[in-house]
């Protein structure tokens, strides 16, 4: 026997109360991959238009497809692991496509020459964060705002030679440093108060929630350094910076390390239970503050070095085919 309307399919020959779950099933299976297929369709508006003009219609093939063996298999078990798959290299595809599509743009000398003047005022607020830590708060919201303009700087001067490994490093760079603030703004929320005093009694007052923003906080560092080793490694391998080719990568570096002592510094104690600023021992602190120092010695030169050779003719070129 087939079941009416297309795409018939066959109905085994079973007792009438399997016969009815079976026809139940597949009803349910029909009526869950109508309605994910609407919503993934809405969701490819994140791509470019053109990126969906040529790619749509095998986009919503393959998620069809991958759908029906996952309800098959596993049930939906197997759709909810698809769909957290699909979100993520939905974000991170449409984000590299996004940033490709401007890439003409991009590549321009007025965004090379103004991204490296943001990097110099980053690298001020890094040292700023360094020497005075009591301007902690509102220095490394500018830093790390001002630090995008040098990211997209960086990336601009490799004109399109940087291939994968270079658009993969200024994501990253932008999740880490987004990642960043929007813990920043957490941790501010949480754990607000006009005094010193306040603060401390807050966070031993709740050492888990605070562990657990400390941890997001510096998985974002290590995120952003990541993001700005790659670019650094680009660079070394497309010799698109005049000078001090090995400098991106090197800030890079002190980004995870930056991100390694805070974890070290902080989250272990907060996990434990223990408020690592009480008491205060300035002896812990001073890799931390000698990596921030060096950060902003880093950005100053690099924005400096980006600004000024902003103009320098370098011929875009398509990623190479072996870059990934």
């Amino acid at each position: 026997m087939l079941r009416v309307g297309s795409g018939c399919s066959p109905i085994p020959d079973l007792s009438g109360n399997s016969q009815a779950a079976w026809i139940m099933n597949n009803i349910s299976s029909t009526n869950s991959l109508s309605v994910s297929v609407r919503i993934y369709r809405a969701l490819l508006v994140a791509y470019p238009k053109k990126f969906r003009e040529h790619y749509e219609t095998q986009l919503v093939q393959v998620f069809r497809d991958s759908f029906r063996d996952e309800y098959h298999r596993r049930g939906m078990s197997g759709v909810i692991d698809l769909w957290l798959h699909i979100c993520v290299d939905l974000f991170v595809t449409a984000l590299m496509e996004r940033i490709m599509e401007g890439s003409q743009f991009m590549f321009s000398p007025k965004v090379i020459l103004w991204g490296g003047v943001a990097g110099v005022f980053s690298g001020m607020f890094w040292m700023m964060m360094g020497l005075a830590p009591s301007t902690g708060g509102a220095a490394i919201v500018l830093a790390l705002v001002l630090g995008l303009g040098g990211l997209v700087s960086l990336y601009s001067r490799q004109a399109g030679r940087g291939g994968r490994l270079g658009l993969a490093g200024l994501a990253l760079g932008i999740i880490g440093t987004v990642l960043e603030l929007a813990t920043l703004w957490w941790f501010v929320t949480a754990f607000s108060g006009s005094t010193y005093i306040e603060i401390n009694s807050r966070i031993e007052r709740e050492p888990v929630l605070a562990a657990r923003v400390t941890l997001i906080m510096f998985l974002a560092f290590v995120t952003m350094g990541i993001g700005l080793a790659l670019l650094g490694v680009a660079s070394l391998r497309t010799k698109t910076l005049p000078r001090w080719r090995g400098l991106p990568l090197g800030m890079g570096l002190l980004n995870i390390l930056l991100g390694i002592t805070g974890w070290l510094i902080y989250y272990v104690p907060l996990s434990q239970g223990r408020n690592p600023w009480n008491p205060w021992n300035p002896g812990d602190y001073v890799v931390p503050f000698v990596v921030t120092v060096l950060l902003g010695l880093g950005w100053i030169g690099l924005g400096t070095m980006l600004a000024t050779e902003a103009d320098a003719q370098i011929p875009v070129a398509q990623p190479p085919p072996d870059s990934a």
